[in-house]
C-alpha cells in the first residue's frame, strides 16, 4: 500500500512534465543502508527499513527500501539519506532513528537513467551504550528471576554448531517444556533518568512470545511495566533472526521514577510442548 500511495502522489507531477516536454526524472535506487559501529558500540546490526531522501536539502519523500526514487533533476546534485526504523516492531509507526547519522553525497543525476547509491550511517558521536552481546562467557549484566524455571545459556557456534548464529558470534538463550515453563531475566543496573529518546535494540529469534518491559520504583512501589510483546519469528518450521528497536523514552523522561532496569520474560503457551528463544546484541542507547 505504501508504495501504492507513492505511485498516486509522484505520477501527476511527472506525466504533467512530460506532457509539457521539460522535465522527465532521474532515478536513484537505494537497495539499502549499511551500519558501521566501533569501540563500545557493539554489533553492527540493524533493520533499516525507510529513508527520508532530501535533495539539495529538500525533502522530496519517505521510501521503504529497496526504494527507487524519481528526481526532477539533473547534473551534479546533493543526496541526503536519513535511516529510518519501525518504533516497537510496529509496521505503520516509522521513525527517523534519532542515532543514526544522515548520509550524504554528491550524485550525477541524468534524465531517465539510474544511479544507484550504496549509503552507510554510524550512530552519532554523542550516544552512550550499555551492551550485552555474549562474546564474555560471563555475562555477568543480565540477572535471572528467582521464579524462574530455567537458566540464561550461552550458545557458541563450537558448542552448539546446529544453531543460527548472526556472523558466527555467541548469543544467549533459554528454552521452556512442560516442566520449565517460565523464564525472566532483567538487568541490575539501576539505570538514571534521561531527558531524550531511549531506545532497547535487541536480535532475536523465538517460537514463543517475548515480553519486554522496564522495572521500576516510583512512589516507594516496586513497578513492572511490560512494553512491547515481541511476537515469535517462526515462520514454515524456519526461526530466523529479527531485529527490534524498543522506545522506552516515556519511562525513562519521566520524573519521580528510580531504579529502572529492563527485564524479558517468556511463558510457555498452553498447548505447546516447548518453546526456545535466543538472544543477541541486546543495547540501550541514550544521550
Amino acid at each position: 500500500m505504501t508504495r501504492t500511495l507513492r505511485v498516486l502522489v509522484f505520477c501527476p507531477v511527472l506525466l504533467a512534465a512530460c506532457k509539457k516536454g521539460e522535465r522527465v526524472p532521474a532515478y536513484v535506487d537505494i537497495p539499502a543502508v549499511q551500519l558501521t559501529t566501533s569501540g563500545d558500540q557493539g554489533a553492527p546490526t540493524s533493520k533499516i527499513t525507510d529513508v527520508w531522501v532530501s535533495v539539495n536539502d529538500r525533502l522530496i519523500g519517505v521510501w521503504e527500501l529497496p526504494a527507487r526514487v524519481p528526481v526532477l533533476e539533473e547534473g551534479r546534485h546533493t543526496i541526503t539519506v536519513v535511516p529510518a526504523i519501525k518504533r516497537n516492531g510496529q509496521f505503520d509507526d516509522r521513525l527517523r532513528y534519532p542515532f543514526y547519522a544522515p548520509w550524504t553525497s554528491d550524485v550525477d543525476l541524468v534524465r531517465e537513467a539510474t544511479t544507484t547509491v550504496n549509503p552507510t550511517t554510524t550512530y552519532l558521536p554523542t550516544a552512550t551504550f550499555w551492551t550485552e552481546g555474549f562474546d564474555d562467557p560471563d555475562f555477568a549484566r543480565l540477572n535471572v528471576f528467582t521464579a524462574s524455571d530455567t537458566t540464561l545459556n550461552r550458545y557458541t557456534p563450537t558448542s552448539d554448531p546446529d544453531l543460527l548464529y548472526i556472523d558466527d558470534s555467541p548469543c544467549g538463550g533459554f528454552r521452556l517444556d512442560a516442566w520449565n515453563r517460565y523464564f525472566g531475566l532483567y538487568t541490575d543496573e539501576d539505570f538514571l533518568g534521561s531527558g531524550g529518546p531511549v531506545f532497547l535494540e535487541m536480535d532475536y529469534r523465538c517460537d514463543i512470545t517475548l515480553t519486554v518491559g522496564v522495572l521500576y520504583r516510583l512512589n516507594e512501589q516496586n513497578t513492572s511495566e511490560p512494553i512491547v510483546y515481541v511476537s515469535p519469528t517462526l515462520r514454515n518450521g524456519f526461526m530466523p533472526w529479527n531485529k527490534i528497536y524498543i522506545d522506552l523514552s516515556p519511562i525513562f523522561n519521566i520524573g519521580g521514577v528510580s531504579q529502572r532496569d529492563i527485564y524479558i520474560d517468556a511463558l510457555l503457551p498452553s498447548g505447546q510442548a516447548t518453546g526456545e528463544a535466543y538472544l543477541d546484541n541486546i543495547k540501550l542507547v541514550r544521550f
